[in-house]
């Protein structure tokens, strides 16, 4: 472990676990709209909204892919979460993908996606995400009616989410994460992509 890279815990670690944490089930069931994070120093690769997610949910109990990780990164996740790293998707609780790299959608087809049986075996998915976006019509639980929305995604990546919502109640949980804010899209959402 490379333990001149290991940035400190958080000085108020617990707080901070507390808030994400509900910025994270609030982000689920307000589908696609932007939950701010409290900020926490970070490892220098990471956003602050990133890094709260995974202290917050992550730990020694769940199994983590994240293909894109430094060393750095990876040393402080166990340092910090014991988290078990895994090098792919098939095996992980939680896959860490970049929204905008061209071999995700690939990744995404190999993300646990639950059986029949226990479709709450799936994994769930944080997004680092860059500029792309894209105009859906959004429906399911969390809206009255229909609602056109913008996803913080690619045209490719959200066919890719349609497909994963199709197969509801089997499929990925989606978190879509940038600097400062925490995007949530449950498997039971449906989008359609709009071309007006």
């Amino acid at each position: 472990m490379m333990l001149d890279q290991i940035i400190p815990a958080p000085a108020s670690q617990t707080h901070l676990m507390q808030h994400t944490f509900r910025a994270a089930l609030t982000a689920l069931s307000e589908p696609l709209r932007p939950v701010t994070i409290e900020p926490c120093e970070a490892p220098s690769e990471l956003t602050p909204a990133l890094w709260a997610l995974m202290l917050t949910l992550i730990d020694a109990d769940v199994s983590l892919c994240f293909p894109s990780a430094s060393a750095a990164v990876r040393a402080n996740i166990q340092f910090h979460t014991r988290a078990q790293l895994v090098e792919t998707p098939e095996t992980a609780d939680w896959v860490v993908l970049e929204a905008e790299a061209l071999n995700t959608p690939s990744l995404l087809d190999q993300v646990r996606r639950g059986t029949h049986e226990r479709p709450d075996q799936s994994a769930s998915v944080l997004f680092i995400v860059g500029d792309d976006s894209t105009d859906v019509l959004a429906e399911g639980p969390g809206f009255r009616e229909p609602t056109e929305l913008r996803a913080p995604a690619g045209e490719d990546l959200v066919f890719a989410l349609i497909r994963n919502a199709a197969d509801y109640p089997l499929g990925y949980d989606s978190y879509f994460v940038d600097v400062s804010t925490v995007t949530g899209l449950p498997r039971s959402t449906r989008l359609v992509v709009r071309t007006d």
